[in-house]
């Protein structure tokens, strides 16, 4: 449909006869689907970003087995024949230590603020954690998943099930997003607390966010996987440059910061082995997802605190 209409328009443009306004309103409403925007929110580590990627059948979100991957929220769609979902992928909710992290919690207060559904997420190690707790519009619709499922016994399912239900007063789906079990469940669910509306998005999309933020993405995921627990958390990545060519490889130069000397040097590793292994492994991430090849460049530099410095934590959002 060519041109964005909502019901009020509708109702002004059919002013003939009852019969004539029944007709007009069943066409428009026919062209119309499910629609609205669902917020995934949790702890670090919860699934939230596999989940995503299973929903949507394409690898969006960065996903690794260490927490907060996620640093800002991502934004995928799912399109059926009768229904448009618009799903946040959220960063896991910490306290914020730095300026970086401030950023963040506030991305997920701004996702919750501008959602139809709020989705809060548990797993089979969080479930105990305390509820968590966001302002939210007033009739907003809540549930809330545990994640996980298939590493639980029924037994011990069936009794987290009724403590999540006892903690929230909400509806509580047990899934699996690594293995999909109940996914479909969950969509149905969404369905039926989203009001028919136009579509937000074209329905040949899955997201709106610029190639910029994937290629971040991408190697992000890549630095999770290939470092131990200091050097992913303390870098920072910058897609300095993105030119796209007529014919040729894409050139995409991309700055890696860290915060001192010897996490450049761990990074870079042995005669540039472990940098050369990050390179060669997201090239195959980003070329997968764009599906043409590129010219990747990575350059490691040193920015002492650099969560803290206003300039490059809004370079970073600017990406986004």
């Amino acid at each position: 449909m060519s041109e964005r209409i909502n019901r009020e328009n509708i109702l002004k443009r059919v002013n003939h006869s009852n019969a004539c306004r029944l007709f007009k309103i069943e066409k428009v409403w026919g062209m119309m689907k499910k629609s609205g925007y669902v917020a995934i929110i949790g702890k670090p580590n919860t699934g939230k970003s596999t989940l995503l990627n299973r929903i949507l059948n394409v690898n969006i979100s960065a996903v690794s087995k260490k927490a907060q991957t996620t640093r800002a929220a991502v934004l995928g769609i799912f399109n059926d024949e009768n229904s448009q979902i618009i799903f946040y992928d959220t960063p896991g909710i910490i306290k914020s230590k730095n300026l970086m992290e401030e950023e963040m919690m506030k991305d997920i207060e701004k996702v919750i603020q501008s959602s139809d559904i709020i989705v809060y997420i548990h797993d089979n190690k969080n479930w105990k954690d305390e509820r968590i707790n966001f302002k939210v519009r007033k009739n907003l619709f809540e549930f809330v998943l545990l994640n996980k499922i298939d590493l639980l016994k029924q037994e011990e399912a069936n009794e987290i099930i009724e403590e999540l239900e006892k903690k929230y007063s909400l509806p509580v789906i047990p899934i699996s997003a690594a293995t999909g079990y109940n996914i479909d469940r969950f969509i149905e669910e969404i369905k039926s607390h989203l009001p028919h509306n136009v579509l937000f998005y074209p329905d040949d999309i899955v997201s709106e966010k610029p190639e910029r933020f994937f290629v971040a993405e991408f190697i992000r995921q890549v630095v999770f996987e290939t470092y131990g627990q200091e050097i992913p958390y303390s870098t920072g990545i910058i897609v300095d440059e993105f030119k796209e060519k007529v014919e040729g490889k894409d050139y995409i130069k991309v700055i890696l910061l860290v915060e001192r000397e010897s996490q450049k040097r761990i990074l870079i590793g042995e005669n540039g082995r472990m940098i050369k292994k990050v390179g060669i492994e997201s090239r195959k991430l980003i070329e997968n997802f764009l599906e043409r090849e590129v010219f990747l460049e990575l350059l490691v530099k040193v920015s002492p605190n650099w969560k803290n410095k206003k300039n490059i934590v809004k370079k970073m959002w600017e990406q986004i």
